[in-house]
């Protein structure tokens, strides 16, 4: 049996700290894939109907805003299931919570344009585990998810 040279200790070291940076790199890749996101915020697995799914994180604001850009063949499925999960009701873009016009002006212009608007019933933007505020909108290539986040402390 050949002992454990003390002499190689450095290597031992370097070898031990980049297996634990590969090990934080494969999570860090696992938390910023939209699907895990889309599943902690609306809390169901993204649905079969949706062929594609990406997520624009806002850096600044209070709520932590994301917002999720979906591609799909079947928009009455994905949107009832959307307005079920998230406990939405049709609105008008002048009842719109306004708050959305100060994370992004782009996207509040096409919320204006949208054949249609869904937002949640109830909310609490600082406490999202009471209910968080969901917008769903379209325009002519995708439907469009807003969730505030606060993924800070759960």
């Amino acid at each position: 049996m050949t002992k454990l040279k003390l002499r190689h200790w450095p290597q031992y070291l370097i070898a031990l700290l980049m297996l634990v940076l590969v090990v934080l790199m494969g999570w860090t890749y696992y938390l910023g894939r939209p699907g895990v996101t889309f599943e902690r915020l609306i809390g169901t697995a993204s649905y079969a109907q949706i062929e594609d799914l990406s997520l624009r994180r806002y850096k600044e604001g209070v709520i932590s805003p994301h917002l999720f850009t979906i591609e799909t063949d079947n928009e009455a499925s994905v949107i009832s299931g959307l307005v079920k999960e998230c406990g939405m009701e049709k609105i008008t873009p002048a009842e719109r919570d306004r708050v959305l016009d100060e994370v992004d002006g782009e996207m509040v212009d096409v919320i204006q344009a949208s054949p249609y608007l869904y937002q949640s019933k109830a909310y609490d933007l600082h406490h999202p585990k009471e209910g968080r505020l969901c917008v769903v909108f379209r325009d002519s290539g995708h439907i469009y998810l807003f969730v505030n986040g606060n993924l800070e402390g759960q």
